[in-house]
């Protein structure tokens, strides 16, 4: 990891290693950066990672060019972290100041993972039929994944240490034990089949991946040049009908 003025950046090992944890449950491994995560969540601006449960496109070999290709979520980690910004945005619940500087990657990972493994389906929501536990599933629903996100990046960094609270969090005890307990009755965790993506760091990329030789760096040496051509020649399209990948 390197760690100047202030600024963690991811290296390519770690980001190998993190692509084969998102991959075995299921989600291919994007890198970003922290102004277009934001710009994608309606919520939080200040975003170093994010889930997408919508399917996009991930290249199941990238060292042969006629791969095929396949649709599967993706986890989006942004590329670097300004330790500062990333410790002055409150969590709910959690406390980062107990989180050392080397396991914030690592806890940016757990977390999206956690909202992949733990959280409340926002697609069984949508099918709801009593609209007032519907919507007050809907105004619960942020608080408690972020909230569960948490626990469950806490739980995988320090499985044995009780995950701190801020005074923030320790206020909000109380609500947010209501508010698990109110959707545990009235909607289902998120409970579908994990199917994991094949293992290696040639396998099962997300297409934005090869889109510079930059990017493509991150994958390893081998990764067809032809691949890289092509997909940074669609990308460029979009750039010039003004219209923007989903990353």
């Amino acid at each position: 990891m390197n760690h100047i003025e202030n600024t963690l950046r991811i290296t390519r090992k770690q980001y190998r290693k993190f692509a084969e944890m998102t991959k075995s449950v299921g989600c291919a491994l994007n890198l970003s950066t922290p102004a277009r995560i934001g710009a994608r969540s309606e919520i939080d601006k200040k975003c170093w990672g994010s889930y997408s449960p919508w399917a996009l496109l991930v290249c199941k070999d990238v060292t042969n060019p006629d791969t095929q290709w396949h649709e599967r979520a993706l986890i989006t980690l942004s590329s670097t972290i300004n330790i500062a910004e990333f410790r002055a945005a409150e969590r709910p619940e959690l406390d980062k100041s107990h989180l050392m500087d080397d396991e914030l990657y690592s806890y940016i990972v757990w977390h999206e993972i956690g909202h992949r493994m733990d959280n409340f389906d926002a697609f069984e929501l949508m099918r709801m039929e009593n609209i007032k536990a519907r919507d007050q599933c809907h105004k619960y629903m942020w608080l408690v994944n972020e909230v569960l996100a948490d626990r469950y990046a806490w739980m995988k960094l320090r499985p044995n240490e009780p995950m701190p609270l801020s005074e923030r969090g320790r206020q909000m005890q109380k609500k947010i034990a209501e508010a698990i307990k109110y959707m545990d009755v009235h909607l289902p965790r998120n409970n579908s089949i994990v199917r994991p993506l094949q293992s290696g760091q040639y396998n099962d990329v997300p297409e934005y991946m090869l889109t510079t030789p930059a990017r493509a760096a991150f994958l390893g040496s081998k990764v067809c040049r032809q691949l890289i051509e092509r997909t940074a020649a669609i990308h460029r399209k979009y750039a010039e009908r003004g219209s923007r990948p989903l990353y």
